[in-house]
């Protein structure tokens, strides 16, 4: 007799997204962080083959389908200054190593967009430009790791991986929110056409400054600071959980990991990230920080309508934000996604397809001619299901290991420093890409998806190699696995000793506070 077909438990996804409601709606706000930097990348883009702009801070090609260009070198500057500034943020981050909140980091993003903003639309000056897009980089450097972290640090394990996935949704939601500005607003007179999308980047940074006032900070940055109550507070706030015994248990959880790491790592400093088990977590943080670059999302999100203008590509505003409304509904999957598949599977098989799109569209422009209709119409759907693809895998992924593989301690400074690295990395792209693009130096166009589709290869076969299983872990589970060594393969399969206090399913929150008080007492007697 044939044995049943397996069914998929939903039942625990669907208590655990009911029963903490509000902490995915407050991390959704949070993640506005993330929308703010996707509509400034996709209106950008836009900028680059928008006339109005183009008068001011271009100049007349008649060989150019649209009769204007940008210099390859005011391409480079608009795009790469941004990573300048991400990279200066990140500094700071490393030195304030855990004296800056996560709420104080985001208000900083809050002020320096207000600043960036009201420069870049009060100049028509290049020096005014660069210096807006260099505070903007310092703007959005807060944001983007601040935000991520902050949901993170409040998300239970069970929806962990999701809830950070919604970084990549309100990315891809900004950028199409950006390219949709852009679109509407050329056809206005004088500088309006570029000077409201400007102006619409006010409204990010006033939400999360009203926001953030009435938030507390994250659980585990107030264990970190010796502040149990707060913390116990910020569950309470957060989650909603009003049963007491459960909101002790839980920052005894915490406070437990956090007084271990203490205990094994009794004087540490910053350069502690790149010693014992610390330093295979902070090399993981980096690649998987650097490795969303390595996917070619920054090419295609920063140059996508430009790309399309070069490549003859009929109404190029139109097309992108076809792509990016259909890329949303990747976004949406990566919700149920991250929940149902193991984070390397997803990785794996995602950025395989990647590499088959970013080759795809190289081959079409290499075998057929620029004016072709057909290499158009390939090109057009292959940077569709790249962007699909990126949203329900690679993007969401990388967000969540960045953030869930750093230890507690070194959490913060971790994160800023790979996200600096990656502002580096982001620069050496946003710079080179105009010279391989654009048509007054190699114009390669499409065919530049030779690189990224290498990349994307052996990003896959890095994650197969080297990328542990988190799903489904604790923060505190997973400091036990990487203090024990336990190699990336055996993540999932692995025996830990310390119980799911988050997991909504099963075990009363009186079991689970006795459970934790143990761990506690242990690590103080010893």
């Amino acid at each position: 007799m044939a044995s049943p077909t397996p069914q998929l438990d939903i039942a625990p996804f669907r208590s655990s997204f009911l029963a903490e409601k509000r902490i995915i709606a407050i991390c959704f706000l949070i993640a506005l962080g993330q929308f703010q930097y996707g509509y400034d990348s996709a209106a950008i883009a836009g900028f680059q083959s928008m006339p109005a702009f183009l008068r001011v801070y271009g100049y007349e090609d008649p060989t150019n389908p649209i009769g204007l260009n940008i210099s390859t070198d005011v391409q480079r500057l608009i795009q790469s200054l941004m990573n300048v500034g991400g990279f200066l943020s990140a500094i700071v981050m490393y030195a304030s190593h855990t004296k800056l909140s996560r709420r104080i980091g985001l208000w900083l993003g809050c002020g320096f967009g207000f600043l960036s903003v009201s420069l870049m639309i009060g100049t028509t000056s290049l020096g005014g430009l660069y210096a807006g897009r260099l505070l903007l980089g310092v703007s959005n450097g807060f944001f983007v790791p601040y935000s991520v972290t902050y949901m993170t640090e409040s998300a239970p394990a069970l929806l962990r991986g999701p809830i950070v996935g919604m970084s990549t949704f309100q990315t891809s939601l900004g950028a199409l929110f950006g390219i949709l500005v852009d679109n509407y607003c050329k056809i206005y007179p004088g500088n309006a056409p570029w000077q409201i999308p400007l102006g619409v980047m006010y409204i990010v940074p006033t939400i999360l400054t009203i926001l953030v006032i009435f938030l507390p900070d994250t659980p585990r940055f107030y264990v970190t600071q010796g502040q149990d109550e707060k913390a116990i507070n910020a569950v309470r706030r957060l989650r909603g959980i009003k049963d007491e015994a459960y909101l002790r248990a839980e920052v005894n959880d915490i406070k437990s990991a956090f007084l271990m790491e203490q205990e094994l790592h009794a004087g540490v400093h910053l350069n502690d990230m790149f010693r014992g088990p610390d330093l295979r977590r902070t090399l993981l943080c980096f690649a998987t920080t650097i490795g969303g670059t390595a996917t070619g999302v920054t090419f295609m999100a920063g140059f996508s309508v430009y790309l399309f203008v070069q490549a003859r590509v009929g109404s190029p505003f139109e097309w992108v934000m076809i792509s990016l409304a259909i890329a949303l509904t990747g976004n949406m999957a990566a919700f149920p996604a991250m929940r149902y598949f193991g984070r390397r599977e997803l990785l794996i098989w995602t950025s395989v397809i990647s590499a088959g799109m970013m080759y795809g569209m190289a081959i079409s422009y290499t075998v057929s001619a620029w004016t072709d209709p057909a290499a158009s119409r390939a090109l057009v759907a292959m940077s569709i299901v790249f962007t699909w693809i990126y949203g329900i895998g690679q993007g969401p992924v990388m967000w969540a290991l960045s953030t869930e593989i750093p230890s507690q301690r070194l959490r913060s400074q971790t994160v800023g420093t790979a996200s600096g690295l990656n502002f580096i990395v982001g620069w050496v792209v946003s710079f080179c890409t105009p010279y391989f693009i654009n048509p007054d130096k190699l114009g390669w166009g499409p065919k530049y998806g030779y690189i990224w589709g290498s990349s994307n290869l052996i990003l896959a076969l890095w994650t197969f190699f080297y990328v542990p299983e988190t799903k489904g872990r604790s923060l505190e589970q997973l400091e036990e696995l990487f203090e024990k060594g336990v190699s990336a393969r055996k993540f999932s399969s692995y025996v830990v000793e310390r119980q799911l206090v988050d997991d909504c399913v099963g075990g009363s929150p009186a079991e689970k506070e006795r459970a934790t008080t143990v761990q506690v007492d242990d690590v103080e007697k010893s």
